[in-house]
């Protein structure tokens, strides 16, 4: 039965959308791993509200903070671009058709797709969701309709690809015309028709996570964000902070009036106080399971660049290297970790093990700090983010194992040296 499993999903991953997928997810990965520095220097380390900052009242200097902003911008802030770039070259290179074309058409037809009119001036801008790290799924997806439309320059560039004479590569540029009217077109199309979607869904997203205050919404909507981060995408806690919510506000202000009184806030289960302080350890549960689990060399060593980003919160670089993003072995975990994560932490909030986490933190601390910093220095709540690390890093030991096993029986499957039933 897990033979069968196993050789579907082989199946799928040798489809031509997914091999694509982890081609140009390869091709990104430096440059979100470079970013990933990049990012927890600036928000961690150099920012007036950072995490450094606020512990030890060290102000360093702005140019330099400057220069990591930039850094960020240019690498991991381009992942949906570079990954629509890739993603065009490698579909045409698969059909034999002209990588560096079809790859250059993605891009500027991405381009196209990303800008938006800033405001009433007359300038522009581009929405940076969709250029970052959680536009890299529309990207691989763009990219991979852009590299088919050059099916439609035929077979002759290909033939005639290797002469040196301008004359003879001249009508097969000219073929490139068609598919590249048609990419840039079709890129026109999405910005006018997903400008008004994205417009309103960002507005509703908001006034959901401002109205919530069940728990059981809390839960859905940090089950989206998970999905929605598998896919290469984005939730409604992606980019959430903590004035985004209106009782964890609440909280806040009860306890600056009662002393520090955290017992008797009005609302225990927030956002902040179960998916903030407590799902966001699952990264570096998937961190230790690969670096003590993983027999494949080239894993470990991927741990120990990660660790950093990681260890501040930014996984983004893990799980594109792995690839976690858009591989079914991991789904299961990835999705549900992060919730029995909030499941626990909430049960823990009703027999009054915990006190609920309500003072904001510094901008790039790392999560298993979270709790600790956001309830005043409960040491409860720091043992239970460690408890929860471990028992995320033993649930995930399984799946890596698993992920490994599959990964030999594929290689096994595909050289025909296993039957399929």
């Amino acid at each position: 039965m897990q033979k069968q499993v196993i050789f579907e999903i082989a199946k799928i991953r040798e489809m031509s959308f997914f091999k694509t997928a982890r081609a140009a997810l390869l091709s990104v990965f430096p440059f979100v791993l470079i970013g990933s520095f990049a990012k927890v220097a600036t928000v961690a380390l150099l920012a007036p509200d950072s995490f450094l900052s606020g512990i030890f009242g060290m102000e360093l200097s702005q140019r330099f903070n400057s220069l990591c902003n930039g850094i960020y911008a240019m690498t991991g802030g381009l992942s949906g671009l570079l990954a629509a770039h890739y993603s065009a070259g490698y579909t045409a290179q698969f059909l034999r058709q002209n990588y560096k074309t079809a790859a250059t058409t993605g891009f500027i037809a991405y381009l196209a797709l990303c800008f938006q009119q800033a405001g009433q001036s007359h300038g522009f801008v581009f929405a940076y969701r969709l250029l970052g790290v959680q536009g890299i799924l529309a990207g691989i997806m763009f990219g991979y309709v852009v590299g088919k439309l050059f099916l439609l320059s035929g077979e002759f560039w290909s033939r005639v690809e290797g002469r040196e004479g301008a004359d003879q590569q001249l009508p097969g540029s000219f073929r490139m015309l068609l598919p590249l009217f048609l990419a840039l077109a079709f890129a026109i199309i999405l910005n006018f028709a997903g400008s008004y979607l994205f417009k309103n869904g960002i507005s509703q997203s908001q006034e959901m996570k401002a109205a919530t205050s069940s728990f059981t919404s809390i839960l859905w909507l940090g089950l989206l964000t998970s999905v929605g981060t598998w896919c290469g995408l984005f939730g409604p806690y992606t980019s959430s902070i903590f004035f985004d919510e209106a009782s964890a506000t609440k909280n806040l202000n009860y306890s600056l009036a009662h002393h520090g009184d955290l017992t008797s806030v009005p609302y225990k289960l927030t956002t902040y106080s179960t998916y903030f302080t407590y799902a966001q350890l699952a990264g570096l549960g998937l961190l230790l399971a690969l670096m003590f689990v993983s027999k494949r060399r080239n894993r470990r060593l991927l741990c120990w660049w990660c660790l950093i980003p990681v260890f501040f919160g930014y996984d983004s670089s893990l799980n594109i290297g792995v690839p976690v993003l858009l591989n079914p072995l991991f789904l299961i975990p990835y999705v549900f970790v992060p919730q029995l994560n909030m499941v626990v932490v909430s049960a823990f909030y009703k027999l009054g093990i915990l006190l609920p986490s309500v003072y904001p933190v510094w901008g790039g601390t790392p999560p298993v700090l979270r709790a600790l910093i956001a309830t005043n220095g409960s040491f409860a709540a720091f043992f239970v983010s460690l408890a929860l690390v471990m028992m995320d890093a033993f649930i995930y030991c399984f799946f890596v194992k698993n992920a490994e096993r599959a990964g030999e029986l594929m290689n096994r499957l595909k050289g025909g040296q296993v039957d399929e039933k």
